[in-house]
């Protein structure tokens, strides 16, 4: 049983040690001062979350939700944890939970073991570079005693938001933690979503069709049979067409005869 001043001057008597311990968290996130995990008497760790601060880290600026090159988004979130109560607390693993459906979220595998690059993480086809050394994806499972703590990077892939949320829209997504006794201790962080540009679409259509799509129109094709025979008409053109030559032919036969004809007085 705990007491807590109530809103309207009295206390109010909270028996539910998880629900109290959620409040905490809240008021935590919403940035309201309380007194310290030590003296928050009636709530041991097995109840309150595994006695573990979750919060973003400093580096805020960091935090962002970028898409991708090949079409997936990268998840870049700053977190910090801490164990503030006695005893141990085991992260057996975490997962980040944005505002849509998507089980496809991924932690980036750690690159010790990789040839090229052993000591940073990269996204798939992405040119920025994590030093390892920053990154608590290899840390984030641990054991934690009080006051240790666990602070870095925590860098993920998942598959594309919906078009409801914009361009450099502020998301709130939930980052949690399951510890040795099943409990999911979470906190709730804001990211920023960074799209590519929307392209540009064309204005110009082009008219044409693909190559094939039209069949070629053909014209008639010529006809290699025989001229019909002419009729009365043309074939009197004919005819005069023929005669033509042969009347120029007599004519110069006859002014070639005349002259060779003597000229002279005729003989009686």
């Amino acid at each position: 049983m705990r007491r807590i001043f109530g809103k309207t001057g009295g206390y109010m008597v909270i028996h539910d040690f998880g629900a109290l311990a959620r409040q905490w968290r809240d008021l935590e996130a919403a940035g309201i001062p309380l007194e310290p995990l030590e003296n928050r008497v009636g709530v041991d760790s097995r109840h309150s979350g595994s006695g573990l601060t979750i919060r973003a880290g400093r580096d805020c600026g960091r935090s962002e939700i970028r898409e991708l090159k090949n079409g997936r988004f990268a998840y870049i979130l700053p977190v910090f944890i801490r164990r503030d109560l006695p005893g141990k607390t085991v992260i057996r693993e975490c997962w980040i939970s944005p505002p849509w459906m998507d089980n496809n979220i991924e932690l980036l595998e750690d690159p010790k073991y990789e040839e090229k690059h052993p000591g940073y993480y990269t996204f798939p086809g992405d040119t920025e570079r994590f030093p390892r050394e920053e990154v608590l994806n290899h840390r984030v499972n641990c054991n934690l005693s009080r006051g240790d703590i666990r602070k870095g990077l925590l860098l993920a892939v998942g598959s594309c938001p919906p078009e409801t949320f914009k361009n450099y829209d502020k998301i709130v997504v939930t980052f949690t933690v399951m510890d040795q006794w099943d409990d999911e201790p979470f906190a709730k962080m804001q990211m920023r979503l960074n799209r590519f540009p929307a392209r540009v679409k064309a204005s110009n259509k082009c008219t044409r069709g693909p190559l094939f799509s039209r069949r070629d129109v053909i014209g008639p094709a010529r006809s290699l049979k025989v001229p019909p025979i002419s009729t009365t008409e043309s074939h009197k053109k004919d005819v005069d067409a023929l005669h033509r030559p042969k009347e120029g032919v007599s004519r110069m036969t006859s002014k070639h005869v005349d002259a060779k004809a003597p000229i002279g007085p005729k003989r009686r």
